[in-house]
C-alpha cells in the first residue's frame, strides 16, 4: 500500500469490526492513476471464521469515481430488458457465493451496476472448456445462438480461433482496447495487426493464479539477525527485492544450517514448478512475444535481453538445497523446514493451516533500477471472447467493456480484504498482494503456443529447457524464429 491512512486497530477492536461489522473494513488501496483513496464495504464473514491477531490499517476505499469516469466515457444504452448469456468453465465466475464474502459482494455489486446501466440481466452457464468448444462448434454450424460472451483459458484461444469460432474483437462496435480500464498486456495477448481473438481484463483477472514468493518468517528472522541482512519486506517496499537478494537469503540459510546443525532447505516451487522458468523470464522484464493491434507479432527477446535470465537460471539451478519435487516443496514449507516457496497466491488457502509462520513477497525483479515487478498470468487464466455466431455484437461489446470498467479496483480490493479476513497476518504481505495484482502480465506465447510447435519452441519451451539444463536462450532463435513468426502472421492475418 503506497499510502497509510486510518488507524491501527487492536485485536479486540478488529474482532468487533469483523464479527459485528460496526463499520466498513477494507484494505488501503490507492487509485492506481490518481493516487486517491477509495471505499468499499464488506459483508459479514462466515460464522465459523476465527478472528486472527493482526494490526491492519482500517480505511475506506472507493473506486467509484474512477469507475464512473470510465463508464461515462464508454457510454450506456437501454438494451431492452433482455438477458446477457456468459458461458464459463468455472461455476459462478461472475457471482460466486462460494468465494470470500468480500469477493462475492464485489461481484454482486459489479454485476448489478452493469445490469442497471444497460437494462439487462446477466446469466451464466458453466461448461467444461472442451464441451464449450464442441457445443459452440455445433451452434455455429447450425446457425444457433450459443452465448453473448464466453470465457476460455488463454491456452485454448488458438484452438477456438483457427476453428472459426471467435468473432474478430477488433470489429466490435464500441471497442477500446487502449484505455486504462483494460490491462494493456491482457489486450495484447491475443491481438495483433487487425485481428483480436480474446481479451484479459480486470473482470477476468484471478489473483489466486498469480505467482508469489512465500517465506518462513521465523527462519528469515534468524537469517537477518545472524547474517546482517535486511528484512525482505523493506527491500520490496523500496523496489529492491531482486533475484540477487533472493539468492543472498538462500546462501544465508545454507550458512545457518552449517552453524546450527539444522536441515533447512532454501526454496522450492509448488503448483508453478512447470512454469517457474516462464515466471522468472517474465519477472526480469522480458516478454516472449511483442504484440498488439496494428503491430506484427514478433519474438520479443534477443541475446542481450535473455542473458540475465540464463544467469539467474544457472544460479537457481545450482542451489544444492533447493527442493525439486513440487509436493515435497510444499510439504517442507508447511512444516517450517524451508525458507521460500514459489507458488500461486491461492496457495495461501492451504498454507493457512501450516506450522510455518509465513509472509508473502512478489516474484523478484532483475534489478532495483526497473520500476515495477512483473507477475506472469498463467496459461490457464480465463479471457473474454465473443462467439462468431453472436448476432448482438453491440451488446457483447458493451457488456464486456462495462464488466471490466466496473471491476476496476473493487475486485482486487475485495480479494485483499478476503485475504485479510482468512489467511494473511500482516500489512506487508497485503502490500505484496497489491503489488502482485497490479503487476499482472499476459504474454501472447500462451495464447498461440499450441497453434504451431515452433511458437512454443521459440518461447516458453525454450526458456524451460535453459532453466533446467543451462545454455543460451537466444540460440533457439536460430532454429525457430522464422517459422514461429511466420506462424504468428498466419494466425493473425
Amino acid at each position: 500500500m503506497k499510502k497509510k491512512t486510518g488507524r491501527i486497530v487492536s485485536f479486540a477492536a478488529a474482532a468487533a469490526l469483523i464479527l459485528h461489522l460496526t463499520s466498513c473494513v477494507s484494505i488501503n488501496l490507492p487509485d492506481k492513476r490518481t493516487g486517491s483513496q477509495s471505499a468499499s464495504s464488506s459483508a459479514e464473514p462466515a460464522e465459523s471464521y476465527e478472528t486472527p491477531e493482526y494490526d491492519y490499517d482500517v480505511v475506506k476505499n472507493d473506486f467509484q469515481k474512477e469507475i464512473n469516469r470510465y463508464a461515462a466515457h464508454a457510454g450506456s444504452t437501454d438494451l431492452g430488458g433482455g438477458t446477457v448469456m456468459i458461458a464459463t468453465p468455472k461455476e459462478g465466475f461472475f457471482d460466486d457465493d462460494q468465494a470470500g464474502v468480500s469477493m462475492s459482494e464485489a461481484s454482486f455489486m459489479r454485476n448489478r451496476a452493469v445490469e442497471k446501466a444497460f437494462n439487462v440481466t446477466i446469466i451464466t452457464k458453466t461448461e467444461a472448456t472442451d464441451l464449450m468448444y464442441e457445443n459452440l462448434s455445433a451452434a455455429c454450424l447450425a446457425g444457433d445462438f450459443y452465448a453473448d460472451l464466453i470465457l476460455i483459458p488463454e491456452y485454448y484461444v488458438h484452438q477456438f480461433a483457427v476453428s472459426g469460432l471467435l468473432m474478430n474483437m477488433n470489429s466490435l462496435p464500441f471497442s477500446d482496447y487502449e484505455s486504462g480500464f483494460n490491462i494493456k498486456s491482457g489486450a495484447d495477448a491475443a491481438m495483433a495487426m487487425s485481428t483480436g481473438y480474446a481479451l484479459g481484463g480486470w473482470a477476468t483477472l484471478e489473483p489466486d493464479g498469480l505467482p508469489a514468493v512465500f517465506f518462513n518468517k521465523d527462519l528469515m528472522k534468524d537469517i537477518t539477525d545472524k547474517a546482517g541482512l535486511e528484512d525482505p519486506y523493506e527491500l520490496a517496499r523500496r523496489g529492491e527485492w531482486t533475484w540477487d537478494a533472493f539468492l543472498a537469503y538462500c546462501a544465508a540459510a545454507s550458512a545457518l544450517n552449517d552453524d546450527a546443525g539444522t536441515s533447512y532447505r532454501t526454496y522450492g516451487a509448488g503448483s508453478v514448478s512447470a512454469e517457474l522458468a516462464d515466471i522468472v523470464f517474465i519477472s526480469e522484464g522480458n516478454r516472449f512475444i511483442s504484440s498488439g493491434l496494428s503491430n506484427y507479432p514478433t519474438i520479443a527477446y534477443d541475446a542481450a535481453s535473455s542473458a540475465g535470465f540464463a544467469a539467474t537460471s544457472d544460479s537457481l539451478r545450482a542451489d544444492p538445497l533447493r527442493v525439486a519435487d513440487p509436493a515435497e516443496a510444499v510439504s517442507l514449507f508447511q512444516s517450517g523446514s524451508s525458507l521460500f516457496l514459489i507458488d500461486r497466491l491461492g496457495a495461501m488457502k492451504t498454507l493457512s493451516n501450516s506450522e510455518a509462520v509465513w509472509g508473502i513477497l512478489p516474484v523478484p525483479k532483475d534489478s532495483a533500477e526497473r520500476e515495477s515487478y512483473s507477475s506472469l498470468v498463467p496459461a490457464d487464466a480465463l479471457m473474454f471472447a465473443v462467439p462468431a455466431n453472436t448476432t448482438g455484437a453491440e451488446k457483447s461489446s458493451r457488456i464486456m467493456t462495462a464488466l471490466n470498467i466496473h471491476s476496476i479496483g473493487r475486485m482486487v480490493d475485495a480479494y485483499i480484504t478476503d485475504s485479510m479476513y482468512y489467511y494473511v497476518r500482516d500489512n506487508d504481505s497485503l502490500d505484496s498482494i497489491e503489488k502482485i495484482c497490479y503487476s499482472a502480465v499476459y504474454d501472447m506465447a500462451y495464447a498461440t503456443g499450441g497453434y504451431d510447435d515452433s511458437i512454443g519452441n521459440a518461447t516458453y519451451l525454450a526458456a524451460r529447457d535453459v532453466f533446467a539444463n543451462g545454455g543460451d536462450l537466444a540460440s533457439y532463435l536460430d532454429t525457430y524464429l522464422f517459422s514461429a513468426e511466420a506462424s504468428l502472421t498466419r494466425l493473425f492475418s
